[in-house]
């Protein structure tokens, strides 16, 4: 579990990696256990993902909001397991046995940042100021969140800028698909029975 003194310390992090500081690294728990323990993460998160799915739902007459939320569910628990292990799969390749562990513990972290993020868009989808309005401001997010997620790959495992940017991009690659998959998924009518 996370502790408090954890969780500030990442918070510090946090703000030394949206200002593109090298010394974020400093403040997090970059061991194999410090990796295992941000997954909690997505614990805590979890309510802020169903009630943002739901808003972003809501205006769209969706045949059943339960099983678009079940399937946003099992494309958020994707979206924390994928990447990890794809990483894992290339910590032999890239010769970073010893710092994946860190850089996907901070990658968790980071998810923070995400949220805070997406956050603008929310607020003017809820606010109604019209959903091409905030798609624009969720790209410019989404834009500057894949620059951080290569600063951090980049100083995390110690490769060129130019594989940092291909891993970050990979990632955004997959949540687009998982976005898309949950989309397709939540419009399937449900089965009636009887």
């Amino acid at each position: 579990m996370i502790s408090w003194a954890e969780l500030r310390l990442a918070c510090r992090g946090l703000l030394h990696l949206i200002r593109f500081d090298a010394q974020f690294v400093r403040h997090f728990d970059r061991s194999v256990a410090g990796a295992l323990r941000s997954f909690w993460l997505a614990l805590f998160i979890l309510p802020y993902e169903i009630l943002s799915t739901y808003l972003v739902a809501l205006p769209h007459n969706l045949p059943s909001m339960g099983f678009f939320l079940a399937a946003d569910v099992i494309g958020y628990l994707l979206g924390w397991t994928l990447f990890p292990l794809l990483l894992l799969s290339l910590e032999r390749t890239l010769d970073r046995e010893r710092e994946m562990p860190g850089c996907i513990a901070v990658l968790n972290w980071s998810s923070l940042i995400g949220i805070a993020l997406q956050l603008p868009s929310l607020l003017i989808l809820f606010l109604g100021f019209g959903e091409d309005f905030a798609t624009g401001i969720a790209y410019t997010g989404v834009l500057f969140g894949a620059a951080i997620e290569a600063f951090l790959i980049a100083q995390c495992l110690r490769v060129p800028a130019w594989q940092a940017a291909i891993l970050a991009v990979v990632d955004i690659v997959i949540g687009f698909a998982l976005m898309h998959l949950i989309v397709a998924l939540g419009h399937v009518p449900v089965p009636k029975v009887g």
